[in-house]
């Protein structure tokens, strides 16, 4: 009698490990074999043959497949030793080679059980590109198998095609199992508008056939919000609540509304689900943060508290707290709430840095130093020693204060640039020339093509009346990064303002306006340069576009002054004055104005 290996031993792909050493299995080599072993070669009783896992049987007839039950079919040419090749490369660790060989094989022969084998082995050496090429195989030979589709649902994200994505995902629902459409929503925030029309069209394909499924509208109400559509996804939003009382449905009507500009009309649709959910942590923190946003302090406080009462040890609310206190000027309270954060060593990174701030308001700089110098190593990083240096300086010690920052960089290699930063704008400040063009020279020297270290070396030149390094700075920008507006705007504004090149200054600010053509200082800048070319009513045109879009005391003096020249002085001095109740301190305000008045 001759018996298949697989059905005799009970040989699955679940019997051997998917990640973990890979051993010598070659019993899964013949998974699609239908090569017979005969008695004579390998005589086992049948008694003692346990199939599948199943109790031992007695009876050689009940042992005996059916051929139904036995859908075998032999590999053709050499592919059986190159599975065995692929087999022997794994047990000895040459994994790629056991790889290639069995994508090879999975190819030519789309057995199911070496295409699995092989789609498992390039996910546990981390190959995407060839895990996605073996899973998309697997799944069309074995259209039924979930754990294909939902390798493929992962796979296809990772590669950022989700609309191949998405129809593994409808197999999976289709299959019995947990389609989770809103996982498109989640994870595909930054989808260019061609991919999320894509997607979009492809929901709505499956739509057609899975109308009621909320989790897909739910995928596409995001997607629509996204595209700002947003009386379309509060459409949906209502729709899938009127099925279920999901919070993320919730969520989604709430951001929907004020996205429409119904503020009020949200916020009562959130305190109403409030006030029927008092547990829901999720919406309580919602309506916290929305009255904090709207400046309503003690509301906003009030509720954190209840969240505090109900999650005593959350990092979150306890920071939202002290930020409260802080704006509110009560700094014991903030101090009690930063200090619990930093005892539970929640976000205490963060908490150590606002503790230090507070030292400072009320001139304690010992404990402020003792505080930054335990900030995280997050955002805070690069403040905290910005600041632990500007202490150092203030009591005089500016090696040390030098010194820290050189640690710093060496600690947190990442931040370097920003820390360069810190320390040139510590020297600059304080007004030491020498000093800071020696260290900005240095460091970029150490990286040539550090475009803000080469502009604030420009408006370093600027501030010590070095206009050539400004300049030269300025085109070296321009020559690294063509399209960079801001140089140009820059270079452009201190031709015209500081010389007589109006000409040049008009090209290079015409080129700015050009890539950002909404940049309110740019519009400024061609509202200045066609004032110096006497060209005024182009001047007083961009100047007041320039100043509707941002309410700026230079600004404000521009106009003013291009107005006082035409003859307009009511209007000039209506606009000075109103710019000098916004920036009372303004010396850009006040030159002018001496200059044009004489009081």
């Amino acid at each position: 009698m001759k018996i298949g290996l697989i059905k005799r031993y009970g040989f699955t792909m679940s019997t051997f490990p998917r990640t973990g050493s890979l051993v010598l299995c070659l019993g899964l080599i013949f998974s699609g074999c239908a090569t017979t072993l005969d008695e004579s070669v390998v005589e086992i009783p049948l008694e003692a043959i346990e199939v599948a896992g199943q109790p031992a049987v007695t009876s050689e007839t009940a042992l005996r497949p059916r051929p139904e039950d036995y859908p075998a079919a032999p590999f053709e040419g050499d592919s059986l030793y190159q599975l065995l090749v692929a087999e022997i490369a794994g047990y000895r660790s040459h994994y790629d080679i056991a790889l290639e060989k069995y994508m090879q094989e999975a190819e030519s022969t789309r057995d199911p059980g070496v295409v699995a084998r092989a789609a498992n082995m390039a996910l546990y050496l981390k190959k995407e590109t060839s895990a996605l090429e073996m899973v998309k195989i697997w799944s069309e030979v074995e259209p039924d198998n979930m754990t294909a589709h939902r390798h493929a649902i992962d796979l296809f994200l990772r590669a950022d095609r989700p609309e191949e994505a998405i129809f593994h995902m409808e197999q999976v629902k289709n299959l019995g199992g947990l389609a989770r459409f809103e996982v498109f929503a989640y994870q595909l925030a930054d989808l260019t508008v061609d991919k999320r029309q894509r997607l979009l069209v492809a929901i709505e394909e499956i739509s057609t056939r899975h109308p009621n499924d909320t989790r897909l509208k739910f995928s596409k109400a995001i997607l629509l919000q996204q595209e700002g559509k947003n009386a379309e996804s509060l459409q949906l939003a209502e729709a899938i609540l009127t099925r279920e009382e999901d919070i993320n449905a919730v969520i989604l009507k709430i951001t929907s509304l004020e996205a429409l500009e119904r503020s009020e009309e949200a916020e009562a649709f959130l305190i109403s689900k409030v006030e029927s959910l008092p547990k829901n942590l999720r919406l309580r923190l919602a309506l916290a943060r929305m009255l904090f946003e709207k400046g309503r302090l003690d509301e906003a406080h009030m509720q954190y508290e209840h969240i505090l009462a109900l999650s005593p040890n959350d990092g979150d609310v306890l920071f939202a707290l002290a930020l409260i206190a802080m704006q509110k000027e009560d700094d014991a309270q903030a101090r009690r709430y930063l200090e619990k954060m930093v005892r539970w060593n929640k976000r205490a990174g963060e908490a150590n840095y606002y503790l230090g701030s507070l030292a400072e308001r009320r001139a304690d700089p010992k404990t402020a130093l003792e505080h930054y110098r335990q900030a995280g190593t997050g955002y805070e990083f690069v403040p905290a020693q910005a600041r632990v240096s500007a202490i150092l300086v203030e009591d005089g010690f500016w090696e040390e204060a030098r010194e820290n920052l050189q640690r710093a960089r060496l600690q947190q290699p990442g931040k370097a640039r920003q820390l360069v930063m810190v320390e040139a704008q510590l020297l600059a400040d304080r007004g030491l020339e020498g000093e800071v063009f020696d260290f900005l020279d240095d460091a970029i020297m150490d990286d040539p093509e550090n475009v803000e270290l080469l502009y604030f070396r420009a408006m370093t030149g600027q501030r010590f009346g070095y206009l050539e390094r400004l300049e030269e700075d300025l085109r070296t920008i321009i020559a690294i990064e063509p399209d960079n507006a801001d140089a140009m705007n820059a270079l452009g504004y201190t031709l015209t303002d500081q010389t007589d090149r109006h000409e040049e200054a008009l090209e290079l600010i015409e080129k700015a306006l050009a890539i950002k053509p909404d940049e309110a200082a740019f519009i400024d800048s061609m509202g200045w340069v066609q004032y110096r070319l006497h060209n005024y009513e182009e001047a007083i045109e961009h100047l007041r576009r320039a100043l509707a879009l941002f309410q700026n005391d230079e600004v404000a003096a521009h106009l003013g002054e291009v107005l006082w020249v035409v003859g307009k002085k009511i209007e000039a001095i209506e606009i000075w004055n109103k710019a000098l109740e916004l920036a009372p301190e303004s010396d850009i305000l006040k030159n002018v104005i001496q200059r044009f008045q004489g009081n």
